[in-house]
């Protein structure tokens, strides 16, 4: 018995180890994933129907100080570029590669709408309608794709949830009107 209680240290050490080489649980994974994704839609949502997205609309409609917003929507972008980064070199359970994937390709497409929200903060003062179009056509052109991959990434989530037995819990952030 005293040869066992010496080595019970040893031994969780190295099934810790061990742990650590395989890679997370898929319930570890699935906290990774919709924490990191939860983190990304609460900024979006500010930027495309929250404070900042009517702040935003009405410097559009007045056609001046869009240049205020460079910085935090840089910010914004800057935390989805992390988040992707932070994704991608994640270890995945060897069932969700293809999760893990559009989870990555939906952050990415994240950082193309921020890049397209950041070019409208490029017009100047009194822009013109011409001006202004094909920038707001590549932010609802990038919005729609991320609408699309949102959608598609939610149902793999609760596939994968559902097939390990994991429970999700889905919160509705209020919008813009309820805030």
């Amino acid at each position: 018995m005293k040869v066992l209680s010496r080595f019970a240290p040893l031994l969780l050490v190295f099934l810790a180890a061990c742990s650590q080489l395989t890679g997370p649980s898929a319930s570890e994974y699935m906290d990774a994933n919709i924490s990191n994704w939860n983190g990304l839609i609460a900024k979006v949502n500010d930027w495309s129907g929250g404070n900042d997205a009517e702040r935003l609309t009405q410097a559009m409609a007045e056609r001046k100080n869009l240049a205020s917003f460079k910085s935090r929507l840089g910010n914004a972008r800057q935390e989805a570029v992390n988040m992707r980064d932070q994704m991608k070199v994640l270890k995945t359970p060897d069932d969700a590669t293809e999760l893990h994937a559009k989870l990555v390709l939906s952050l990415e497409e994240a950082v193309i709408w921020y890049d397209a929200m950041l070019k409208l903060t490029d017009l100047p003062d009194g822009f013109s309608n011409e001006q202004a179009t094909p920038l707001l056509e590549a932010v609802d052109e990038t919005g729609t794709r991320f609408d699309k991959l949102t959608d598609e990434l939610d149902q793999m989530q609760d596939a994968y949830a559902r097939k390990h037995r994991i429970n999700l819990t889905r919160t509705e952030l209020p919008t813009a009107s309820e805030g």
